[in-house]
């Protein structure tokens, strides 16, 4: 059932890497179908979805409203005119970004081609004393966190969670900012003292900023900037949301992937075709030893390259051929596991095949379980080429403490059987996991049973 599970996840870890690499998520597409329109209602209010009927067709599109949690105070949403190329083009590539570094390289062309600000900062997320996850910048340097302490709007932002814009001076008037001592310590500093915001919420968290900037004696920003800041908020949210959840996503992925390498048996998974999509360490000596033998596997960098043994790649194309027919007769059942054995070199295969579930568009994969390890109980057993060179690496005092913990022996036994300390033992295991490169006592014994 642990294997199961963690195949499960190898799995979803493989199908994010390969839809990330290829470039294309779900919202990615649906957005580039979205803004393909180049003619649109002048009255259509912005933060809407279109339909891809209508885009497809190229006719003059029926917008119909977005949902989305920020809305504006008046109730509406200012008016975009996506019939601009320019803004539409701009707008494509927001949606497009998969990452929040990517994100801010292209809104700042299409902030430089509509407000026209003197600076700009895109922060994201906010830490309990004011300052911020992430902030990048047009033209000032990051201040410190202590900067952030005082500012006039944090007050105003923690009675108006939601808002979908914050002009700083409808916020306090210039005369009293002036007399602030965030003015003195930052704005003069920094050269600005007027700032128009876009924001974006999650629930009542403020997950993410995009400010403006003019000089200090500058102008204002105007009503029709407001109303451009507040028809370009939508886009912003939803793009700042599907970026966060994607690159979250990814670091989940590869914290997934990094616990699987721990798990002490190989994990394999194989597309339709029988061609690898991920696999663990273990998975890639398993084959290598299938493939070459133990002595030769012993010497390779299995990871660069991972081959399928012939024998597995046989039974995989078994399990197909028998799904295909059950497909043919009607019937939706699932084939049974298949089991491959090379007694000889210790190694067994458990194939299972893997059915999406309602997605038609989703072909079965192959999830195949390996296990390269000797059985125990036998002290004098002959070691294996991989195991002489794991031991190599080893002094002989702890060579003498990693056999013993090969056969299964606790700490205190081993301690009572080489005459030492229990403290000594734990301080040269600890030793004998840097040595073969793992971090804990299961996969070092998982190296040296192979």
């Amino acid at each position: 059932m642990l294997a199961n599970l963690i195949l499960s996840v190898g799995s979803a870890c493989a199908a994010l890497a390969f839809w990330t690499h290829a470039g294309i998520t779900r919202p990615v597409a649906y957005s580039l179908g979205l803004l393909t329109a180049a003619r649109v209602r002048h009255n259509t209010p912005t933060g809407v979805i279109l339909s891809r009927r209508d885009c497809a067709r190229g006719d003059v599109v029926v917008a119909r409203p977005m949902p989305s949690p920020v809305r504006s105070r008046t109730g509406a949403l200012a008016s975009l005119d996506l019939r601009s190329p320019v803004l539409a083009n701009h707008l494509l590539r927001l949606h497009a970004t998969l990452t929040v570094r990517e994100m801010w390289a292209r809104l700042r062309p299409l902030l430089r081609d509509n407000l026209k600000p003197a600076s700009c900062c895109l922060e994201i997320g906010q830490e309990g004393d004011g300052s911020r996850h992430k902030v990048y910048r047009h033209a000032h340097p990051t201040p410190p966190p202590e900067w952030w302490r005082g500012h006039p709007a944090a007050s105003w932002l923690e009675e108006h969670s939601g808002a979908p814009v914050c002009r700083l001076s409808d916020v306090i008037a210039p005369e009293a900012l002036r007399h602030t001592s965030f003015y003195k310590r930052v704005m003069e500093r920094e050269g600005w003292d007027r700032r128009l915001s876009i924001l974006s919420w999650r629930g009542r968290t403020l997950q993410g900023a995009l400010h403006f900037y003019n000089h200090i004696g500058g102008p204002n920003f105007t009503a029709r900037d407001v109303r451009l800041a507040e028809g370009l908020q939508p886009h912003f949210h939803v793009a700042l949301s599907r970026v966060l959840a994607h690159e979250a996503s990814m670091v989940r992925a590869e914290q997934f992937a990094a616990m699987i390498e721990e798990v002490p048996f190989g994990l394999l998974l194989l597309d339709w075709d029988g061609r690898p999509l991920w696999g663990n360490s273990e998975a890639a000596h398993a084959c290598a030893v299938w493939n070459h033998g133990e002595r030769r596997a012993a010497a390779q960098k299995t990871r660069r390259v991972l081959l399928v043994p012939l024998t597995l790649s046989r039974a995989v194309a078994e399990l197909r051929q028998e799904w295909e027919q059950s497909r043919r007769d009607g019937s939706e059942s699932t084939p049974k596991a298949r089991i491959v054995s090379e007694y000889d070199l210790g190694l067994h295969a458990q194939i299972v095949l893997r059915v999406p579930g309602s997605n038609p568009l989703l072909r079965p994969t192959f999830q195949i379980q390996l296990d390269y390890r000797r059985p125990r109980g036998d002290r004098n057993r002959p070691v294996s080429p991989g195991t002489l060179a794991l031991a190599a690496r080893l002094s002989g005092r702890e060579l003498e403490v990693a056999m013993r913990m090969r056969e299964g022996l606790s700490n205190r036994e081993i301690a009572a059987e080489l005459c030492r300390s229990p403290l000594t033992i734990k301080t040269q295991l600890v030793a004998v996991y840097d040595k073969l490169g793992v971090k804990g006592r299961m996969r070092a014994v998982a190296l040296l049973n192979r």
